[in-house]
């Protein structure tokens, strides 16, 4: 997978830096170095979303975990590798998210406290609840009907 998104960004980012720069000789404009740089992000943002529609598509992402996955080379991040083949480990977690005490202590004005059960306290692994590539759910709602909307 790595490899062919190696071949396929420099492929569509030189189609549609071509692209553009045809139709803006076509049109005769004369650009400024900030019309420039406004081109060429909005033409970086449109490979990475079609990359996401595309490739990353097929493994859903969070709306909130994008921008970190936005660059094909994340994976490690949770994975512990760029080529995942093994789950995540939900201890990388706490590298961006903070100790599960930490977490516990955002959501404290909650009853009662997702992260800090009755049952687990602090313990609970993340992915008990947050499901990264699918449909998260509350653990706690196998028993209780605490209603809490899981991210």
């Amino acid at each position: 997978m790595k490899n062919v998104l190696n071949i396929l960004k420099p492929l569509f980012a030189l189609v549609l830096t071509t692209s553009l720069a045809f139709n803006a000789f076509a049109e005769g404009k004369t650009e400024t170095t900030a019309d420039k740089n406004l081109e060429q992000n909005a033409i970086h943002q449109t490979i990475l979303d079609f990359l996401d529609d595309k490739i990353y598509g097929k493994v859903p992402v969070k709306g909130y975990h994008k921008k970190v996955h936005q660059n094909g080379q994340s994976c490690a991040l949770c994975h512990g590798s760029n080529e995942p083949v093994t789950p995540a480990d939900t201890s990388n977690c706490a590298s961006c998210h903070g100790s599960p005490e930490d977490v516990a202590k955002l959501t404290e004005e909650m009853h009662p406290n997702p992260h800090n059960s009755p049952h687990w306290e602090t313990e609970l692994p993340c992915d008990s609840c947050h499901i990264e590539h699918g449909k998260s759910k509350s653990v706690c709602s196998d028993c209780h009907q605490f209603g809490f909307q899981t991210p």
